[in-house]
């Protein structure tokens, strides 16, 4: 009989410049970046945390801890790669994702298509399976006022027995 999990993640990141803007692990035109010990993709972090919770494994911070230097400017990408394998280790696969990006600025929905498929491939998924979409805070609060940028993100993922990639 195969269980099924959902999982919900959450991640804010603060802009800075200097840096480059990642979501989804595309570097996204934008005069600002965000400010985090590793690429600070905000969109894959929510992803990486949906996930995880979702098999009762914790979060972001307890497997790679900003505190750790060998993830400083690691790419979201490869933590969301090692999120799956830590996923396969405890009986599961991700099934689908569904996530959204708040920000007041840039423009996402053109790089959507190519973030899909970028993290479509770290979670062992078609891209048919992962679900982008953004939205603005309509000005309120630190988001709205273009400080940073937030993302929620839902996981269901189900026992992997039976699979041949696991």
């Amino acid at each position: 009989m195969t269980e099924v999990r959902t999982g919900l993640g959450i991640d804010f990141h603060r802009f800075v410049a200097g840096r480059p803007l990642v979501l989804g692990g595309e570097t996204i035109p934008y005069e600002k970046g965000l400010l985090g010990h590793s690429d600070a993709d905000v969109l894959t972090h929510a992803i990486c945390d949906a996930v995880l919770g979702a098999a009762g494994l914790g979060d972001i911070g307890v497997h790679f801890p900003d505190t750790d230097p060998a993830y400083r400017g690691i790419s979201s990408l490869k933590l969301l790669a090692d999120v799956r394998v830590k996923l396969a280790t405890a009986g599961y696969r991700v099934v689908n994702v569904d996530a959204t990006v708040i920000a007041e600025r840039p423009k996402l929905t053109p790089h959507f298509r190519a973030m899909k498929h970028r993290l479509a491939d770290a979670l062992g998924i078609e891209s048919s399976y992962v679900s982008l979409k953004a939205t603005t805070n309509e000005g309120m609060g630190a988001v709205g006022r273009g400080e940073g940028m937030a993302a929620w993100a839902v996981a269901l993922i189900e026992t992997a027995a039976g699979y041949p990639d696991t």
